[in-house]
C-alpha cells in the first residue's frame, strides 16, 4: 500500500516487515529504492513505475544487502543499479540470497523470476560521493553498523534522505555488524538533518516523517538504545524499555536484543 505521496515521491509499504519502497520521479529519471516484498506488492510498484516513467531511465538503488531489500531485483531487469562497493564485494552475498530463498520456501512464495543477488552498474566507492543524472543530484554517505555495506542517499532536488535500516519508529537499532560504526552513522544522520531541516526522512521500516522534532527523537532513541545494550540491560529492564518506546513486536525484538548484546560483547573482546 502507499503510505506517503508528495509531488514526486511515492512510498509503498509491504505487509512484510513494514518494508518501505521509495519511488522518486525527477525530470531526469525514476529512482526505485529497495523494492519489496511480496510478489503482488512488487508487481504493483512495477506497474506504477511503468505508468509514470515515460521515456525516463529507471535507476534501482539498494541501501544494503539484507535479504528483504534485494528480492525485488528481478522485477526491474531494465534498470541501472546502484549500491556500495562493499555491497558488490560482499562475502555474505550467498547467505543473503539463501535467506531470501529460505523465506520464500517457508511461506510458499512463488515469484515470476528467479531470485539472484543484484548485479551493480554503478558502485559508490567513497563516503560523500556524488552521482548526477542531468540536473538530479544524489549524495551518498556510508551507513555502516547495521551491516557492513549500507548507504544513505540524499536526493537534493526533493529534500529527501533515504536512510535504510536506521531511524525507524517501530524498531530499535539492529546491530549486525558494529556498535562503533553504528554510532558513526548516527552522527552522519544528525549532520544531514542539521544542515537541512527541510528534509523528509524515509526509513526502510515504519513511517515517513518531515517533522524535525520526530527525527531528532528517533536519533536520540537510537543513541539511548545503544547505551542500554552497553550496560547489558535485559529482563525486566528491557521490557520496560520496549513499553516506554512503544515497540510492539516483542517476541522477535527480544531475540534481536539478545543478538545485539552478543555482537557488542564480541566487539569488546576484539577491541
Amino acid at each position: 500500500m502507499i503510505i506517503h505521496k508528495s509531488n514526486n515521491v511515492t512510498v509503498f509499504q509491504s505487509a512484510v516487515f513494514q518494508l518501505n519502497t521509495t519511488v522518486v520521479a525527477t525530470e531526469d529519471l525514476i529512482l526505485v529504492v529497495d523494492p519489496g516484498y511480496l510478489p503482488y506488492e512488487i508487481e504493483q510498484i512495477r506497474i506504477y513505475v511503468d505508468k509514470i516513467k515515460d521515456d525516463r531511465p529507471i535507476y534501482l538503488f539498494f541501501t544494503h544487502s539484507d535479504f528483504d531489500h534485494i528480492v525485488g531485483y528481478g522485477a526491474f531487469p531494465d534498470a541501472k543499479t546502484i549500491a556500495s562497493e562493499q555491497f558488490v564485494t560482499n562475502n555474505l552475498k550467498g547467505s543473503q540470497l539463501q535467506a531470501a530463498i529460505n523465506y520464500d520456501d517457508e511461506f510458499y512464495i512463488v515469484r515470476p523470476y528467479q531470485l539472484e543477488y543484484p548485479r551493480i552498474d554503478f558502485m559508490i566507492k567513497e563516503d560523500g560521493e556524488q552521482f548526477q543524472v542531468g540536473k538530479t543530484l544524489f549524495n551518498f554517505h556510508y551507513a555502516f553498523g547495521h551491516n557492513h555495506d549500507g548507504l544513505i542517499v540524499t536526493v537534493e532536488s526533493e529534500n529527501l534522505a533515504i536512510v535504510g535500516d536506521y531511524l525507524s519508529d517501530i524498531e530499535f537499532p539492529f546491530v549486525y555488524f558494529s556498535f562503533e560504526q553504528y554510532g558513526r552513522t548516527l552522527k552522519t544522520l544528525k549532520s544531514i538533518f542539521e544542515k537541512n531541516s527541510e528534509r523528509t526522512l524515509i526509513t526502510s521500516h515504519g513511517t515517513v516523517t518531515s517533522d524535525q522534532s520526530q527525527i531528532t527523537k528517533r536519533i536520540s532513541d537510537s543513541y539511548e538504545y545503544l547505551e542500554f545494550v552497553k550496560i547489558q540491560g535485559s529482563g525486566e529492564q528491557f521490557e520496560q524499555f520496549m513499553e516506554e518506546k512503544k515497540y510492539i513486536f516483542s517476541t522477535i525484538f527480544r531475540k534481536r536484543h539478545q543478538d545485539n548484546i552478543m555482537v557488542y560483547e564480541r566487539e569488546c573482546e576484539h577491541s
